[in-house]
């Protein structure tokens, strides 16, 4: 694992198919058909396993957040990622806003 649950639907683990698996353990959490214990445990391992924006995103923000913190460098996929966030920072959700600049990203 690489310390978040925003990982592809493709995502396998151990030969478990652990992408299909948060698909549907989101569908049910969103449809309100999940237990709070559940959903406790999931947020205790990723706070933003079931964020209220796409899941690529949050993905794309693990990228980033993993590059800032290790000091490499970002990709150009990256690089545009972060220039479309700052100049579209005033459509994004308050949490996003908060979670980019805990990175160095601010609006633009």
């Amino acid at each position: 694992m690489n310390g978040h649950l925003a990982c592809s639907k493709d995502t396998r683990h151990d030969g478990f198919a652990l992408g299909d698996w948060l698909v549907q353990t989101r569908r049910r959490a969103r449809q309100g058909r999940f237990s709070p214990t559940t959903t406790q445990v999931l947020e205790d391992l990723d706070p933003w396993w079931n964020p209220p924006w796409p899941s690529i995103w949050q993905r794309t923000y693990q990228q980033a957040q993993f590059n800032h913190h290790t000091g490499q460098p970002y990709s150009p996929a990256l690089q545009r990622w972060t220039k479309q966030q700052r100049t579209r920072w005033n459509t994004l959700h308050p949490t996003q806003q908060e979670l980019l600049t805990t990175i160095g990203i601010h609006p633009g």
